[in-house]
């Protein structure tokens, strides 16, 4: 792992990759979900595959580490819990409709799971049946992104809502409004700090939004365009947000198959990671900062055809590669 060249991960999926999770302290674990119903653990540092499950009927559209566990969810509707040692799997809940993101609050021991049914459902996952959720919360729309970061629950609904929670109370939001995006959302993630979230749309747009009560400015900007013919901009989807854990810039990935990296307090890009052959569907840093998790796969945003197999790079960063660059006086 010295080398700063970024690799190819062996075995990887077969069909439209979810997304990736990090192992909360464990920097060479990478959780992966995907269309092809099943979940696959690997070990970044010996390149391999150490673990999978195929429990889902359909695709699995999100997972995340929990205490020794791991979760996911997707279009069969059901929660699934993955043991510490990768050999079991077994219902946690279900939803009414397909389970879209799940997230796990480390400092609470919360599971939760947001769907298309329009709900937010909490669980517990030492119940050994298949469980009523320990709380329901009903949204206005379909949830279609979330984040988690201490005790807050971002989440980006159908219709541009955006919905702030306390992940303690969630009878009573901190927060809602409408993204200033004006097109729908398809990722959101909290800052490090805890005081805003960056969302980005379907539109090639990305909004740094801070929570009431912070002295900063909301600002948006466009990103993930080509240069097309008559001045006119090919638009791109953004896919993906991710921060960095030490120096608290962020990576955005694109259906335009580039990642960018922003430093949101200077309203700088910083840098370009091109060569990807498809779109870049999954984003995740681990928990040192020092290697990036990309998922190269096509996110059918130009229908049905052909595209390049999928494929997760792990690219690492070099010391200081994500440092904001210092304000000259």
């Amino acid at each position: 792992m010295s080398s700063h060249k970024q690799f190819q991960l062996a075995q990887p999926p077969s069909d439209g990759i979810s997304r990736l999770r990090f192992h909360p302290s464990d920097d060479t674990k990478l959780l992966v979900s995907s269309w092809d119903k099943q979940v696959r653990l690997y070990d970044v540092q010996s390149n391999k595959q150490i673990a999978a499950h195929q429990e889902h009927f359909a695709a699995v559209l999100d997972t995340a580490f929990g205490h020794n566990c791991s979760f996911s969810g997707g279009l069969d509707r059901r929660l699934l819990m993955w043991d510490s040692g990768y050999t079991h799997t077994r219902e946690v809940g279900r939803h009414d409709g397909e389970i879209s993101a799940v997230e796990f609050s480390p400092s609470h021991s919360i599971m939760i799971s947001g769907g298309w049914d329009r709900s937010l459902r909490t669980w517990d996952n030492r119940s050994s049946s298949v469980a009523t959720p320990m709380h329901k919360v009903d949204v206005a729309e379909r949830v279609y992104s979330m984040s988690v970061h201490d005790t807050k629950l971002a989440v980006a609904l159908a219709g541009r809502s955006i919905v702030i929670f306390d992940v303690r109370n969630l009878d009573h939001p901190l927060e809602t409004r409408e993204s200033s995006l004006k097109f729908p959302t398809r990722c959101i993630k909290i800052m490090p700090d805890g005081n805003g979230f960056v969302c980005g749309s379907v539109e090639g747009r990305v909004a740094v939004e801070y929570l009431e009560g912070s002295p900063k400015s909301n600002y948006a900007f466009k990103c993930h365009r080509q240069p097309a013919e008559d001045n006119v901009d090919l638009v791109y989807p953004v896919n993906s947000v991710a921060f960095h854990p030490v120096y608290h810039t962020f990576v955005t990935g694109g259906s335009d198959g580039v990642i960018s990296l922003w430093d949101p307090d200077n309203k700088k890009r910083l840098k370009q990671y091109l060569g990807y052959q498809t779109s870049i569907a999954s984003l995740e840093f681990n928990a040192s900062g020092n290697l990036l998790a990309v998922a190269s796969s096509y996110t059918y945003d130009e229908g049905e055809r052909e595209h390049p197999p999928d494929s997760i790079w792990i690219r690492p960063m070099s010391e200081g590669e994500a440092r904001p660059k210092t304000k000259k006086a």
